[in-house]
């Protein structure tokens, strides 16, 4: 698997529950949203923020999306 963001060479590892661009601790939604916008697989997860600059939607409008899909019985969420 391809990874969404390239990391500097020889950058130390992320804990899995930071967001790979810059870092910041995730919320479950966060990683919810990362799976369900970008891809179920992935083992790289993004913070509101930086997944809101990487898929162009808004930060309110992702938000919005994970309770419409949480009230739809995604279990991602």
């Amino acid at each position: 698997m391809t990874p969404m963001y390239n990391r500097p060479q020889g950058a130390p590892p992320l804990a899995s529950n930071c967001c790979i661009k810059c870092g910041a601790e995730l919320k479950n939604v966060e990683i919810g949203l990362t799976k369900k916008m970008v891809n179920r697989g992935t083992k790289e997860f993004m913070c509101l923020k930086c997944l809101s600059e990487f898929t162009g939607v808004s930060e309110q409008e992702l938000l919005d999306k994970a309770e419409h899909f949480k009230k739809m019985g995604c279990i991602l969420f």
